[in-house]
């Protein structure tokens, strides 16, 4: 999915139409880090539209939720960077911008009942199907926006859906049918299979460095954490019977079975006991604790781990991120004792030398060279197919119709065959490639343009929109100056 949207991602820019109305109850996420000029207070400003620090914000949080729903909630700062994120948030909005001042131009307006009318019918603020005010404000406060701030990125979404409207003529039937024969084209094929696993390649040490050179960047040292460990056992066997039976009086949810069903004392009186001593230690890690950090006692060892080392668990792990250099952590309980941690020392990722990367950059140069030598091989043999396969009619949702690829690939494949001019041409899917033959075309399916009118009335629609819109926003871009005052730190 990543590599498919880094793939389109010039084509998703025009999709981030930041919603206010869709990202009700998003979710908020950190951002990267920004240097802004002398006018430090907005990111931007299109003819007389000026695009604020707080909007471009707030429509960054939008747009990484939508990107974090995508991917299945595997979204982090650095992916995001890579998919140039910042820079498709900015342009969505300078092209909003551009929109603002069109409708400005030629006298194009929201009224406040419109608002209104739009807040009335979000179910997010409505109660038993009807709008409800407490319940908006608060929404709105959960979200920390202001009814004020939110009410007027309202209005302005309503206006460019508004004024967008404008520029949605219904296709004519010349349209429709150039759209039909785009969605319904067919073709009978030749193809044949090539496996990444009968290319040779081979790698000398030079050609290995200069594409470490070229992807030092890839091959960074994880997060390194110099630290401090002081360990306080609990005694065990000191605890009297009496103690054992009130704690376990007080804490018998803590002790139960898989069915969580909880277990008599006598089955669980020796981990009642141990939780009691580690109850009497608490006091002796706090000591512990306080002298640790004033220098008053030292640490039995200091350790540099990676980060994520099994030597703590996730929740020291999680103290231990959040901490900087001179820290002392408190007692936190691993493995039956307390550990207190001190951060002594952060080293953060950095390009890994050549010959500590070398094992991985090997892989990565080999399979890239696989990869590339694999391609050649398909294209060339499509000029001239021997020993080739042939397939019936296929189309755009024929899924099953390549034997020996899977849906996925098939999919992938049908999307590489249909967005190409080429009759003879190759796809690498993995660790195979096809190359194939187009042998028949078939433009138009008449009982498929019969069967499918509202799907293609539908798409001739929103083709016709955007390239329109399209339109709109070149001509827009000469005629109002775009001032960009944000740049990303490096």
């Amino acid at each position: 999915m990543i590599t498919w949207m880094q793939k389109h991602r010039k084509y998703l820019v025009v999709t981030i139409w930041i919603s206010t109305i869709a990202f009700v109850g998003a979710g908020f996420v950190g951002w990267g880090t920004y240097q802004y000029g002398s006018m430090s207070n907005n990111v931007a400003k299109v003819g007389d539209v000026e695009i604020s620090v707080e909007s471009f914000q707030q429509a960054y949080r939008n747009t990484y939720e939508q990107y974090n729903r995508m991917l299945g909630g595997s979204l982090d700062e650095a992916t995001a960077k890579k998919l140039g994120l910042q820079k498709q948030v900015l342009q969505s909005l300078v092209y909003q911008a551009l929109i603002e001042n069109f409708a400005k131009e030629h006298g194009i307006i929201v009224t406040d009942e419109e608002v209104q009318k739009a807040i009335f019918s979000i179910p997010a603020f409505q109660k038993n199907g009807t709008f409800d005010k407490a319940t908006y404000l608060a929404v709105l406060q959960g979200m920390r926006l202001k009814p004020k701030s939110f009410e007027a990125n309202l209005k302005k979404e309503l206006l460019l859906k508004k004024t967008l409207s404008l520029l949605s003529p219904a296709p004519v039937a010349l349209e429709k049918e150039a759209v039909g024969a785009a969605l319904f084209v067919a073709d009978k094929l030749r193809y044949k299979f090539f496996k990444a696993s009968d290319i040779a390649v081979s790698a000398d040490d030079a050609a290995l460095k200069k594409f470490w050179e070229a992807h030092k960047n890839s091959y960074m040292t994880p997060t390194r954490y110099t630290l401090a460990l002081l360990w306080v056992a609990p005694q065990k066997g000191n605890a009297e019977e009496s103690e054992i039976a009130d704690y376990y009086k007080a804490h018998r949810t803590d002790f139960t079975d898989a069915k969580g069903e909880i277990l008599p004392l006598e089955k669980v009186k020796e981990r009642v006991a141990e939780a009691v001593a580690l109850k009497h230690a608490k006091k002796k890690a706090q000591l512990a604790y306080i002298d640790l950090k004033k220098g008053r006692r030292k640490p039995q060892s200091v350790k540099t781990v990676d980060e994520g080392d099994p030597l703590l668990t996730p929740d020291v792990w999680a103290a231990v991120k959040s901490a900087v250099p001179g820290t002392t952590l408190k007692p936190k309980v691993v493995e039956g004792r307390y550990l207190i941690v001190k951060v002594e020392k952060i080293d953060l990722p950095k390009p890994k030398a050549f010959e500590e990367a070398y094992n991985d950059v090997k892989a990565d140069y080999l399979r890239q060279e696989r990869t590339k030598k694999l391609e050649e091989t398909a294209k060339a043999s499509a000029k001239n197919l021997q020993d080739a396969k042939s397939t019936d009619w296929v189309t755009r949702d024929s899924l099953t119709a390549v034997p020996g690829l899977d849906k996925e690939e098939t999919a992938r494949f049908l999307e590489e065959l249909f967005a190409s001019d080429k009759k003879r041409n190759a796809v690498v899917l993995g660790e195979k490639a096809i190359a194939y033959e187009i042998v028949e075309q078939q433009l138009l399916d008449n009982d498929k343009l019969s069967k499918f009118d509202t799907l293609i009335s539908k798409n001739s629609a929103k083709l016709k929109t955007a390239l329109l819109q399209n339109g709109l926003i070149k001509r827009l871009e000469q005629k109002y100056p775009i001032e960009i005052f944000l740049k990303e730190n490096q």
